[in-house]
């Protein structure tokens, strides 16, 4: 070769290892930039550890000769170091870094490793492996921090079956293009180059079985090690993403209840036949987006009352007010409404699921079909698209007359607060339902309102005028705050207008309002509010963000009652009961169980003598006939005697 060739490629050489020094040294340097975010910086042992794995395989670098055994201790150098940064990736852009403990850091950290391990089974490749696993990680980590953004929940299990109505909310929101988004990619996509750039023989298939295998191995030991403890209750902020995610979709199964069999569906019915009852009111059910009263979660100032119609029904005649208990926060309206309009209760179903796209498959008969066999026309109503939440299908399979979107209010003339339908239009839609349907055939009308739907960051394309804002010390902290309540006093004088409206018609009439959650605003907000409480029960804690108002109001006499608590799968058996309708066996069993827990949710639930505890560390005969109906009622129709669910 010639002299000047053999320097070029001796330059060549000397420039591709300087490359790969630079590579190398910047992969330490963003392993420590990531080892330094949120808790895991406090957590030593397992920061050590962490970063000591991220490196050392592109300081270990197998031999241009190496041996088939030198290459394998290389690739699981690799794909252990590419679990490490997979979980802090998915850490620092979804929470900044936030795991509550050495174990929860570890938990995740296997959950990672067990991706990369399957990969490298069916890859063999280890650049292959590193890329592809990296890019799911990434897919994850992306979507999770985006859906945590907007719904304040992190992506679950059943959002897979969610992703119409994901498509449409998406279009209500924009997605930032932030810093720690474009950090985390960044890292990604330096750490599979830095790989990619390690020259090196491929590992034989044969010793890729092995390694499998030793990762197995090792899998499970630091699993029993570590332990695989989860909490339903708690938050995604105890548990790594990816971990909280696969705890939550492995109870995707429902298994049938101890004891289940159509004998003891036989006694259930023989021992709650239904009420008959002798009133046929119109029923306007509303339930009002993220309508709730923050101050059930703590203290806190506002220029003026947010909600003062509602607080003045508390006690008034022909009303009832209380508190209603829901099973999800900050989204999820579905659920709410799941359990409103079949009575079942979500704290029967797996932690995470999604009743309406994974449970209503069939006919389901409950509260709709039965007030249709009574005489009544059903209609729903919902001034958004028709696709969300599978709502068609399922309605159908409810047994609703008549289903009302978005499309069947005006383009022009239809108010609207922001991008949505207002309360107060939507309103009129209810009246002008009511003025056309057959005289003396009673109505039953369930409505989802959209107003106040999440997305509360002011701006100049708003339409309506903030009325109410914090003061004291939270005042001008919490834009979004000040934002929905104003939007909620809106609902409220669209409140005193519904009720106006049907306290002048001849008609008897009730309308059943509530709120499906509570709002998506700054979590920070909720920390300050909430305060340290010290002792006060984790779940009784859990549970304060879980409650929004409810009403029972009628245009006749039905007494009243204020200050009454109680959970979203109760609400319409107490509110037939408390109208003087007719009630099923379903409804009748179920008040039966109120008496003994009156409030049942995804966190627990609260036994009459006001504690709070796990659903599965209760020990009720109530609740043992409840879970043993509702999986008939879901999972059984063969077994299950349909006339017995229907009022």
């Amino acid at each position: 070769m010639h002299p000047k060739c053999k320097k070029w490629v001796k330059s060549k050489e000397i420039f591709w290892i300087l490359i790969d020094i630079a590579l190398a040294v910047a992969v330490f340097y963003a392993a420590v930039y990531l080892l330094r975010k949120g808790s895991i910086h406090y957590r030593e042992a397992s920061q050590r550890a962490l970063g000591i794995v991220a490196g050392l395989p592109l300081v270990l670098r197998p031999r241009r000769r190496a041996t088939a055994p030198e290459l394998l201790v290389h690739d699981i150098l690799v794909l252990l170091s590419a679990s490490s940064f997979a979980l802090l990736l998915t850490e620092y852009v979804v929470k900044g870094g936030i795991l509550i403990g050495n174990v929860q850091i570890w938990q995740g950290y296997l959950a990672h490793a067990a991706v990369f391990g399957l990969l490298y089974l069916f890859i063999g490749s280890i650049r292959l492996t590193t890329c592809i696993g990296m890019g799911l990680t990434m897919l994850y980590a992306l979507v999770d921090h985006y859906v945590t953004v907007f719904r304040g929940t992190p992506v679950l299990f059943s959002d897979l079956f969610a992703v119409g109505t994901a498509k449409n909310v998406a279009a209500n929101y924009s997605a930032p293009v932030e810093w720690s988004v474009l950090i985390t990619v960044g890292i990604a996509l330096l750490f599979c180059v830095a790989v990619c750039r390690v020259r090196r023989p491929p590992t034989p298939r044969r010793c890729q079985f092995i390694g499998c295998s030793l990762l197995l191995c090792s899998w499970l030991y630091g699993l029993g090690l570590v332990g695989n403890s989860f909490g339903f209750w708690q938050g995604n902020l105890e548990y790594s993403e990816w971990y909280y995610f696969c705890r939550t979709a492995e109870n995707a199964m429902i298994e049938k209840p101890s004891g289940y069999s159509e004998e003891v569906l036989q006694e259930i019915a023989a021992q709650y036949p239904g009420e008959q009852g002798t009133a046929q009111p119109n029923l306007i059910v509303v339930m009002n987006e993220s309508f709730a009263d923050l101050q059930d979660v703590g203290h806190f100032e506002t220029n003026a009352d947010y909600m003062p119609f509602l607080r003045s029904l508390a006690g008034q005649q022909s009303t009832v007010t209380g508190d209603l208990y829901v099973s999800t926060f900050g989204g999820g309206t579905a659920t709410t409404e799941f359990e409103v309009l079949t009575g079942d209760t979500a704290a029967f179903l797996p932690y995470g699921s999604s009743p309406y796209q994974m449970y209503v498959k069939n006919a389901t008969p409950a509260l709709v079909s039965g007030l249709a066999e009574q005489g009544y026309q059903t209609v729903s109503l919902h001034p958004y698209r028709a696709t969300s939440w599978n709502r068609q299908q399922v309605y159908e399979r409810f047994g609703f007359d008549m289903q009302l979107y978005e499309d069947d209010f005006g383009e022009d003339d239809t108010e609207r607060v922001r991008s949505y339908i207002s309360d107060s239009a939507d309103y009129y839609k209810i009246f002008e339902v009511y003025r056309q349907k057959k005289p003396g055939q009673p109505l039953f009308m369930f409505n989802v309102t959209m107003q106040n739907h999440g997305g509360y960051v002011p701006d100049e394309t708003d339409n309506f005028e903030q009325s109410i804002h914090l003061t004291g010390e939270y005042e001008g902290k919490y834009p979004e705050v000040d934002e929905y309540l104003s939007l909620v006093k809106r609902s409220d004088e669209a409140l005193e207008e519904l009720i106006s409206y049907f306290a002048s018609v001849d008609e008897p009439t009730a309308i059943i309002f509530f709120g499906d959650h509570q709002p998506n605003v700054p979590s920070a907000f909720f920390d300050e509010i909430l305060g340290d409480t010290g002792t006060e029960d984790g779940i009784a804690r859990a549970e304060k963000k879980m409650v929004t108002p409810f009403l029972i109001w009628a245009n006749y006499d039905i007494g009243v009652q204020q200050d009454v608590k109680l959970s979203a799968n109760y609400l319409m058996a107490y509110a037939l009961d408390v109208l003087g309708c007719a009630t099923s066996g379903y409804d009748q069993m179920r008040l039966s169980v109120c008496e003994q827990v009156p409030i049942i949710n995804r966190n627990g639930c609260q036994l009459a003598d006001g504690s709070w505890q796990n659903v599965s560390d209760v020990a009720s005969d109530g609740l043992d006939v409840y879970r043993q109906a509702q999986y008939a009622h879901l999972f059984d129709a063969k077994k299950r005697v349909d006339a017995w669910y229907e009022p």
